[in-house]
Formats: structure tokens, C-alpha cells, sequence
């Protein structure tokens, strides 16, 4: 008996291996047998951005896989069609696009490579690689396209991103199609584009078909300026309307006294950021010099204009810019009736004014509806007497001052002074305000708008600002923060250890605004690097406002 069970095992054991052997046998040749082989499974994409990652799983007695992918779900428009031995594939693709994408299996005889699968279908997120990569203009807006030489834009866009060229579009359908992109400039993101005509020129970044980013870049100038000299004979021959271009590097003088605008203009500089043209008044050749209480700039009486632009200059107080010369009074102050919608300053160093930059007084019907600072450095402002950034009396009427994205420092007397008239709105956004209100005889508001009332709901708005030192050096006086008939809406601000706005002195009717800002736990010069000289970078760079309050050009 025992001997029959020993028998019985290892017979046992061989009919089931010869049972799996004949089994599998049959699956391999019900396999060979089949018409076609498998479509391949788990078809799957994943996206980092634009790039799409397409995997799939492996497919017994394989050759290959075919794949295409197509912007039309009836692969009509087929952009990739390749054949591939491994089991996943990697390809940049357009941003923002919908994808259909399909797969099969190769065999070794042709006469059995499997259907299509199914369709996967995805959606590529926007991408736009000029995004974030800007021209620093000063203004606190990026332009990826920015002219900064006369008929040339300077684009920017992302780093070391896979691109080959570039097609420029003009608002009057001129085209400058293909501008290559060497592998210096793709590096760096960076590409110089000149002899472009007069136009807002359309953008396109492209990697071969591949759209990559779109952003537009403005082209003027209608008299070009390139060694400096006299700009007042310039804008007596301009025609209204017309963009004066100023070559970077020089001085441009009105001549010795008040130049009167009698056109809308704009004078712009081509330097964004350093080498800026200077706008001056001068003593050489003329017959009257320049005195302390000289003014640049004003509107012939009755004249009703739209604008006055300055761009990318370093408007200077002093005689020739030179600091030895006279410091004139005002850089624009008006006394005659007339009307001026826009008075823009913008990406301009503005310095070194006896009294103050602007000034509106002595005259009934005399209106400015926008006075606009952006990106602006104001500094040095007021010391020969005592007048604030922005002044008028209750005969004129300045109806909305915007200060915006601009560092406004060494200041003897108030942001802005407003008597008696009405306004809309004062708006200071993004901004920092430092040694202000240093008169050490009187105390100075920070605002102060006296009886001026507002038409309309635009009020005081002062939003994501900080605050440096106030008052005179070594005295109490002088530092004082609002005086008016409404309540300024105050957001995102914060003030230093040096900013002094209370107690208020006793007989003045005043409005302490700390209490609506958020206090930074050291001084001026604990937060920024050097305030006093004009360096507003960030020594704190723990500070919690660093990426919303200030202005962020620092």
C-alpha cells in the first residue's frame, strides 16, 4: 500500500505540469491565432504645464505603438503621428489648446496591428512665457515689450525656455515676420527688435509651431532728439499731439524761463531706467537767468488741453542739473485760467525744487481734472520755503491726484495742500513716503486739505503705502497726519517706529492715521537700507509687506 502512494504523487505532480504546459500552449497559439493584437490599456496623460506626458501599459507580442494627437477629435489636424518602443512619450505642446489623442498597437506582421483605443481627450493650461518677465520702467507695471531706443522694442520673456522665433504684428497690419532667436538670446529671454514704424505692435513667442506667449509693445516718437539741446524751440515747431523722443544721456533745457504749453504733447525719454534724459531750465545763452523762484513749465492762458505727458525723464530743479547752479522755485506752477485733462508723470525722477512741483493758483476756471504720478522718485522738494508735493488754493481746482507706485522722500512740508475748492478723489497706492513733513516752525500734515469738500465718492484712498520718518530732525514739531472734512479709507499700510503723526499739537483740528496702519517693529533705517540717500531696497527682508506694500520696483 504504501508503495501505490508514492506511485500515485510524483504521477499526480506531472499531469499538472503537463496540463499547465498544454494550457499554455494553447493561449500562445489562440494569441498567434487572433486577427489583430490588443489595443493598448491604462492610456493615460499627465501635464506639467504645457508639457503633456502620455503613458501607456505594455502589450504582449508588441513591436510598437503608434501615436497621434490631434486639435480636432476627427484627426483632421494631426500635430504628432510617431511610432514608439517605449511606454510613455513627452512632447511641449500650445497652451490653452484641446487635445484628443489616440494609440495603437504594431505587430510584426503589419496585417495585425490593433485598431485605435478610444480617444483621450485634455486641455493644455494657458501659458503665456512673457508673463512676470518684464522691462523695469519704473512704473509698477511689467512690459515685456518696452521701447527703450527710438523705433526698438526690448522683449522680454521667461529664461532658457524652449522658443526659436519671434512675429511682430503692427495695430496697421505691418509684419515682421520670423525674427530669429539665436542661443544667446534664448538664455537670457531677452531680444532687441528695431526699425519698427509708429504702432502698438502685437507680440507673438513661438518654439517652432508651437504658440508660446503673446504680449504688445508700443512704438512712438515723432521728432527724435539724440545729442540734447534746446527742447523749447522743438516744441514750438511740434505740431499738437505729436511724442518729442529724447536720447538718453544728455540735458534738453526749456531755456531760461517758464516754458508756456500752448498743445497737447508728450516728451518722453528713451532710457527707462538709467542714462535718463534731463529736462532743465538753463542759464548759458539767455538773456535773464534762471532765479530761486523760477518756474519750468505752464499753460498759456485760456488754452484748454487734453494732456501733457513727461516718460522716462530726470526733471531737475537745479540750473544746467548742475548743484552748484541756482535750485529754481516750481517745476509746473500755473496762474492763468485754462483746462488740462491730464497731467501724467510717469517713470520720472523729479528733484531738487525750491518750492514744489506743482502749483495752481491766482485764477478762477483754472482746472487739471487728473494729476498723476506714477513710478515716479520725488525727492528734495520745498526747503527754500515751505510748500507741499501738490498745491492749490480755493480759486483752483486739481479733481484727482494720484500718487502711484512712486517713492516720495526728503520733503520740508505736506504730501498735498488743498484749500477752500472742491475735489473727487486723492488716491495714493502702493507708495514710499519718507521725511516728510521736516518744517520745524510749524506743524505740517501729512494731507491736509483744510476745508476742501469732495463731489462724488472717490474720497481719500490710501492703499498698500508705507510710511517712513517724519518731522523735523530733532524737534516734535511738524509731524502731523490728516486734516479735512472725510474719512480717508486706509488698506494694506504700514508705518515705522520713526513715523510720528500724534500726539496732535494742542489748538489743530487733525486725524492721526496710524491707527489704521500696521506697525513695523523698527525705524525707517531698520527697514530699508538707505532712506535717507534714496535706497528704499528692503534691508528687512523679513518684512511682512515685502510682496504687497511699497512701491515694489525696490
Amino acid at each position: 500500500m504504501k508503495k501505490n502512494k508514492n506511485i500515485w504523487l510524483p504521477a499526480f505532480i506531472a499531469f499538472v505540469i503537463s496540463l499547465g504546459a498544454f494550457t499554455s500552449c494553447v493561449e500562445d497559439i489562440q494569441l498567434k491565432s487572433l486577427p489583430y493584437l490588443f489595443r493598448p490599456i491604462n492610456f493615460n496623460v499627465s501635464l506639467y504645464k504645457t508639457v503633456a506626458t502620455i503613458s501607456w501599459a505594455k502589450v504582449d507580442s508588441a513591436k510598437a505603438y503608434q501615436l497621434q494627437i490631434s486639435t480636432d477629435s476627427l484627426y483632421k489636424s494631426i500635430v504628432i503621428d510617431t511610432t514608439l518602443t517605449q511606454l510613455s512619450f513627452s512632447k511641449e505642446l500650445a497652451g490653452e489648446t484641446n487635445f484628443y489623442a489616440r494609440i495603437k498597437t504594431i505587430a510584426n506582421d503589419t496585417t495585425k496591428n490593433s485598431k485605435y483605443n478610444s480617444t483621450l481627450t485634455f486641455k493644455t493650461p494657458k501659458e503665456n512665457l512673457f508673463l512676470g518677465f518684464g522691462t523695469k520702467n519704473n512704473t509698477g507695471n511689467m512690459y515685456s515689450a518696452y521701447m527703450n531706443n527710438a523705433k526698438t522694442l526690448d522683449i522680454k520673456w521667461q529664461p532658457a525656455a524652449n522658443t526659436t522665433h519671434l512675429i511682430l504684428t503692427s495695430a496697421d497690419g505691418s509684419v515682421r515676420d520670423s525674427v530669429s532667436l539665436l542661443p544667446g538670446d534664448i538664455t537670457v529671454g531677452e531680444k532687441l527688435v528695431s526699425a519698427l514704424n509708429n504702432s502698438t505692435w502685437k507680440v507673438q513667442i513661438y518654439n517652432g509651431k508651437i504658440l508660446r506667449g503673446t504680449t504688445y509693445g508700443l512704438v512712438e516718437g515723432d521728432i527724435i532728439l539724440t545729442s540734447g539741446g534746446d527742447l523749447s524751440a522743438t516744441l514750438n515747431s511740434a505740431t499738437a499731439g505729436q511724442v518729442i523722443i529724447l536720447t538718453g544721456g544728455f540735458n534738453y533745457t526749456l531755456g531760461g524761463s517758464e516754458y508756456k504749453f500752448s498743445k497737447n504733447v508728450k516728451i518722453r525719454g528713451t532710457s527707462p531706467s538709467v542714462n535718463r534724459s534731463v529736462v532743465c531750465l538753463t542759464n548759458i545763452g539767455v538773456t535773464t537767468p534762471p532765479t530761486g523762484t523760477s518756474n519750468m513749465m505752464s499753460i498759456v492762458a485760456g488754452s484748454a488741453l487734453d494732456s501733457l505727458v513727461f516718460e522716462n525723464l530726470d526733471i531737475s530743479g537745479y540750473v544746467d542739473n548742475n548743484p552748484a547752479n541756482i535750485k529754481i522755485g516750481y517745476l509746473y506752477s500755473n496762474k492763468v485760467a485754462s483746462t488740462l485733462s491730464n497731467l501724467k508723470y510717469i517713470n520720472c525722477n523729479i528733484h531738487n525744487f525750491g518750492n514744489t512741483p506743482t502749483r495752481v493758483s491766482g485764477a478762477t476756471n483754472q482746472v487739471i481734472t487728473n494729476l498723476t504720478f506714477n513710478g515716479c522718485v520725488i525727492n528734495e522738494i520745498g526747503f527754500t520755503s515751505t510748500y507741499a508735493i501738490v498745491n492749490t488754493n480755493s480759486a483752483d481746482l486739481i479733481n484727482n491726484i494720484n500718487f502711484l507706485n512712486s517713492t516720495i522722500y526728503n520733503f520740508k512740508g505736506s504730501l498735498v495742500t488743498r484749500t477752500g475748492s472742491s475735489l473727487s478723489s486723492i488716491t495714493i497706492s502702493n507708495c514710499n513716503i519718507n521725511q516728510g513733513m521736516q518744517d520745524a516752525s510749524s506743524a505740517r500734515y501729512l494731507l491736509d486739505l483744510n476745508t476742501a469738500t469732495f463731489n462724488g465718492a472717490g474720497g481719500v484712498s490710501i492703499k498698500n503705502c508705507i510710511f517712513g520718518q517724519t518731522g523735523a530732525p530733532g524737534t516734535t514739531i511738524g509731524a502731523n497726519g490728516f486734516r479735512g472734512t472725510v474719512v480717508p479709507v486706509i488698506t494694506g499700510c504700514y508705518y515705522t517706529t520713526d513715523y510720528v503723526d500724534d500726539p496732535i499739537p494742542a489748538g489743530l483740528t487733525s486725524t492721526s492715521l496710524k491707527s489704521k496702519m500696521n506697525a513695523y517693529s523698527g525705524k525707517s533705517t531698520d527697514l530699508w537700507n538707505g532712506p535717507t540717500t534714496g535706497d528704499f531696497s528692503l534691508k528687512d527682508t523679513n518684512f511682512a509687506g515685502k510682496t504687497s506694500s511699497g512701491d515694489l520696483r525696490w
